[in-house]
């Protein structure tokens, strides 16, 4: 069977790469498109493992790989990603003590610190790889797709809200693609 000679391949990537960065740390890669679709999607090509969930900068534009990419193929790394088209506000609080009961138990209050805004793929139809595998969500609400880390796993628990053109409301978490927090949302009042 072929097998790529890795020399070659470094000098390809040397030559014919651009530098990106994958969760912040500098890569050389290439990148090519796949067919046009509905959605900013992109195949990127590495010397170096890129796992379901890495999240890209290219060209400053953010990008969530949406496929594994377990093996090598043809002697390099291959998986689709697709950017990033909003970035949903967490707003970040501590508690402050601000007095206590007449039983002597303190009493706090949510105190707004900052705010962490986390790149994401937003959708109000479904959300899939391919299409025999969508994930249709009814009218009033919205997929969204995040890279999953403790963070993100924290802050985006069932029955929390974040802002996105409005307030919304984690309904379920789906965790069945190692590397992406799949979430189904719904507005809130």
């Amino acid at each position: 069977m072929f097998q790529a000679n890795s020399a070659d391949l470094e000098y390809l990537f040397e030559s014919a790469g651009q530098k990106i960065l994958v969760n912040d740390v500098e890569r050389i890669s290439v990148i090519t498109n796949p067919a046009l679709s509905e959605f900013d999607q992109k195949y990127i090509h590495t010397l170096e493992q890129v796992l379901q969930g890495d999240m890209v900068t290219l060209e400053g534009e953010r990008y969530l790989v949406i496929t594994e990419s377990i093996s090598k193929r043809g002697g390099k790394y291959k998986a689709l990603m697709r950017h990033c088209n909003v970035v949903v506000e967490i707003k970040n609080y501590t508690k402050q003590l601000i007095g206590h009961t007449d039983f002597g138990e303190p009493v706090y209050e949510d105190v707004y610190v900052d705010s962490t805004y986390i790149p994401s793929i937003i959708d109000n139809k479904s959300f899939s790889i391919d299409s025999s595998s969508a994930i249709r969500v009814p009218e009033n609400q919205i997929v969204v797709v995040i890279q999953d880390n403790s963070y993100n796993r924290e802050k985006f628990m069932v029955n929390d809200t974040f802002s996105f053109e409005g307030n919304y409301k984690v309904l379920n978490r789906d965790f069945t693609k190692k590397g992406l927090l799949i979430l189904t949302c719904e507005k809130s009042v």
